[in-house]
């Protein structure tokens, strides 16, 4: 959770006075509104909740505290906006001493997990790495560690550094009960800036139970979306080889290192932002992306494509074997077949026109329809004049439409897409958050959620919430603003600002969770049944057929229950 001046600053904050030294600020019922600053807005579209101390813009999408709007507006990392509106509303950040003293305490963590995962307790962790084919020459070299299980292991062994300290640095979480370890049971990798400081920590469960991998808060030392996982081990490789190989996940980039790739850097999720594509044009100026083909495809890696595109570098696309990933790709198959991907590699535009040709039926009128949009929005980001020529022309052979047409179809004026806050019609995944988020959701319906039902842009927010849960305390909405990094807080604003009436909010609860949840389940339960049945009818096996027809039967009534609490 946010450390206690952080709370504090925000507390001190009048969101809406703030806001109104940028914006022209309108009451609307509870909240106001304003025209957005970060896209050309005809009509308000931007919302600020003095009560929730959130604003979301529901036409572009941008949202968050109002840390979060400080950042975006003047372009500043985290500690700069934080350390700007402490000053301005008096509150003292200490905590830690001065910056010095934060970078030591992270390498006095980053040594206590080390000594740990060598200690007879990391046995699991070793293991755990052993198996993804990372071999103890790797261990110190990426600074991997091992978090215990016990509560308070770290906060014992560090204690000389101070509470307030590890507080910062998101290390300790302070409960109901008293501080408690961030990390419990985890193999933790170690996140250094570019120039090899430990300034932040990610780790990955062991077992089952809690997100796959929990990463630190903002802290003075580490922001969001500002750093490339591997980076200081990476650099020289990168101008030496005159291109950095992007890829996602930490045991990615170990791997590829290993394999003999070592200017692999990790993106630590698909959202790149301008900061990490900035700090790598330092470096060189071209890229080559090798995520796996679901995440390479996304709307967030396609925003991405753009941003290092804008930034100056050329960008290519490697297409991983289906259902490989570059860790897989690596230890499955060796360098090899590694290196016959990346010389694979297509370059952005060619890589978005066959995205396009993939995810839409380009033979209808509708599927032609939908692409010409698509690329008519990503066209004003595109500086390059002999880009987009090679775009036009591409487009163009692929609908199988004149030239000059598509040209002149991709150079209008997009029309500006809002979806105003009173015509919001969220659907059941979006319910189910908005009452989890309002603290509405039936307290036996908790248990039952889990982080990867939701889509890839809400699985942060839920994430965070469920492991306060867990802990005795769900977090408060500034709590979990605090948590998240600058996309995910405007994810958390469009849900939370969302201004809706229920006749019967107990009764849209359940509905949510029925369409959401419950029902999607029982279907996939269903499926695989169906399946195995017509096995066992093939194989004649009369007893295990008569189990699971009555399984099947006992889930068919299940269903129709759920159904009819639906009418």
């Amino acid at each position: 959770m946010p450390s206690p001046e952080i709370s504090e600053v925000k507390a001190r904050v009048d969101i809406v006075e703030f806001l109104s030294r940028y914006l022209t600020l309108k009451p609307s019922g509870k909240n106001y509104k304003a025209r957005c600053p970060f896209h050309p807005d005809d009509t308000p579209s931007l919302t600020v909740s003095p009560e929730k101390g959130l604003w979301h813009c529901f036409g572009c999408g941008a949202g968050g505290d109002v840390l979060g709007f400080l950042m975006r507006i003047e372009k500043l990392t985290f500690p700069e906006a934080l350390a700007r509106l402490a000053q301005e509303v008096g509150v003292e950040l200490r905590g830690g001493g001065p910056r010095a003293e934060l970078y030591q305490a992270c390498q006095a963590a980053a040594d206590f997990f080390a000594r740990q995962l060598l200690s007879p307790q990391g046995k699991a962790a070793r293991e755990y790495l052993l198996s993804r084919g990372i071999g103890e020459e790797e261990w110190a070299r990426w600074g991997l560690g091992y978090a215990p299980e016990s509560w308070d292991s770290l906060l014992r062994a560090l204690a000389k550094l101070g509470l307030d300290t590890l507080k910062q640095l998101g290390l300790v979480v302070e409960g109901e009960r008293g501080p408690y370890d961030r990390f419990r049971g985890r193999v933790m990798f170690t996140l250094r800036d570019d120039q090899g400081k430990p300034i932040a920590f990610a780790g990955r469960a062991l077992g089952e139970g809690g997100p796959k991998y929990l990463n630190v808060p903002n802290t003075p030392l580490f922001t969001k979306g500002t750093i490339l996982y591997g980076l200081d081990l990476a650099k020289e490789a990168i101008r030496k080889q005159g291109r950095a190989i992007l890829v996602e996940g930490y045991t990615d980039v170990i791997s590829l290192h290993a394999a003999g790739f070592p200017e692999t850097v990790g993106s630590m999720g698909t959202a790149l932002t301008e900061r990490q594509a900035r700090l790598l044009a330092r470096y060189t100026d071209r890229v080559v992306i090798a995520y796996d083909r679901d995440a390479a495809g996304s709307a967030a890696s396609l925003r991405g494509m753009v941003i290092l595109r804008e930034a100056g570098l050329r960008v290519e696309v490697a297409r991983l074997p289906e259902g490989e990933d570059p860790d897989s790709l690596a230890r499955g198959q060796g360098p090899e077949a590694v290196q016959a991907v990346l010389e694979e590699a297509k370059p952005f535009h060619r890589f978005f026109l066959d995205s396009l040709s993939e995810r839409y039926e380009l033979g209808t009128m509708e599927g032609k329809e939908a692409a010409l949009a698509e690329a008519q929005g990503l066209w004003p980001k595109i500086k390059s004049l002999p880009l987009r020529a090679e775009l036009a022309q591409g487009l163009a052979e692929l609908l199988s439409l004149p030239e000059e047409e598509v040209r002149g179809f991709l150079g209008r004026a997009r029309p500006r897409r809002r979806v105003p806050e009173e015509k919001t019609e969220p659907g059941p995944e979006e319910l189910v958050l908005y009452f989890l988020l309002a603290g509405k959701l039936p307290p036996q319906a908790i248990p039952d959620l889990e982080v990867d039902d939701f889509r890839p842009q809400y699985r942060p927010i839920v994430e965070r919430w469920l492991e306060a849960w867990r802990m005795g305390k769900p977090p408060s909405l500034e709590e979990l603003a605090g948590e998240l990094d600058p996309d995910s807080q405007s994810v958390l604003a469009q849900i939370a600002l969302l201004d809706i009436e229920f006749k019967d909010p107990q009764r849209a609860a359940t509905d949510a969770l029925i369409q959401f949840l419950y029902l999607p389940r029982l279907e996939r339960r269903l499926a695989a049944l169906r399946s195995k049945l017509e096995e066992l009818r093939a194989q004649e096996d009369r007893e295990q057929l008569w189990e699971l027809e009555s399984e099947f039967q006992r889930l068919c009534r299940e269903r129709l229950a759920l159904l009819r609490r639906r009418r």
